[in-house]
């Protein structure tokens, strides 16, 4: 198969998977205290399933460095149904959906046996690894023509608004609170900036064991805004609210001169 020198785009694009597979067992020590699989995890299984999905298209991290880029995640919306069991075999399919010259967007079906037990859908941009400014990638136009014709049911991420904080004085809203937070070694990746799952992590530890006991997150959507590297200051805002009676948060993780790190949204049912 012959490849394009500038764009790597294959002579035949036939060829190309559209649709990437990848199966899962999941183990007692890989589980959360509800015995199930916990958010950061499959975050990470659908970084790891995108990750082997670009390199068999040929744009992932091999071509990708030799311009100086990386791909990087910018938006993800998960909606579960439920989450895989301790000692269950799970699959996660993958597909790209559409690319813009900014953006690539990418959609994931979970699955366990014969049962879709959730969705998720994700945006990606391409930074260069120099300037750490977003890359145009208009040239990867070609994986258009890879796009399946297969649906993702569940919405897009929504654009997430900001959380003021209460000025000196004001009265503090219903349901709002902040807490700071100090970011370690544990929380930086290869590369040298926060992983992405920690910042979710920082996000569930909010709640304590027994409200996870008595809810389960059924939607859950991130934005992340701007990079966070070892030692930043960060304050995490977070706004507690109802929608159709259960339980719901929205987030704000802002540095120390207010610019935001991330946004997120947390939707519950209860168990």
């Amino acid at each position: 198969m012959q490849r394009d020198p500038i764009t790597n785009c294959p002579d035949d694009l036939s060829v190309m998977p559209k649709l990437f597979v990848s199966d899962y067992f999941l183990t007692p020590g890989e589980c959360n205290p509800e015995q199930r699989m916990p958010l950061t995890l499959l975050i990470n299984r659908l970084i790891e399933v995108a990750t082997l999905h670009a390199n068999e298209l040929g744009i992932g991290y091999a071509y990708l460095q030799r311009e100086h880029q990386t791909w990087v995640l910018s938006r993800v919306a998960v909606e579960m149904k439920r989450y895989p069991g301790v000692n269950e075999n799970y699959r996660i399919t993958t597909w790209v959906s559409s690319v813009s010259r900014l953006f690539s967007e990418r959609d994931f079906e979970i699955t366990v046996g014969d049962e879709v037990v959730g969705y998720a859908r994700t945006v990606w941009a391409v930074i260069d690894t120099r300037t750490r400014t977003v890359g145009d990638i208009s040239r990867l136009s070609w994986i258009s023509g890879v796009v399946p014709q297969k649906e993702c049911p569940v919405p897009k991420p929504a654009r997430l608004r900001p959380i003021a904080a209460p000025q000196p004085g004001e009265e503090v809203p219903q349901g709002y609170h902040q807490t700071a937070y100090r970011f370690q070694y544990t929380d930086i990746d290869f590369n040298r900036h926060v992983n992405s799952s920690r910042y979710i992590d920082l996000l569930l530890n909010q709640w304590s064991l027994e409200f996870h006991d008595a809810n389960r997150l059924n939607r859950f959507e991130i934005a992340y805004s701007h990079e966070a590297r070892f030692g930043l200051e960060a304050t995490l805002r977070m706004l507690d609210f109802e929608e159709n009676g259960a339980p719901s948060t929205s987030a704000e993780l802002v540095d120390s001169e207010g610019h935001p790190l991330l946004r997120a949204l947390l939707r519950f049912t209860p168990r």
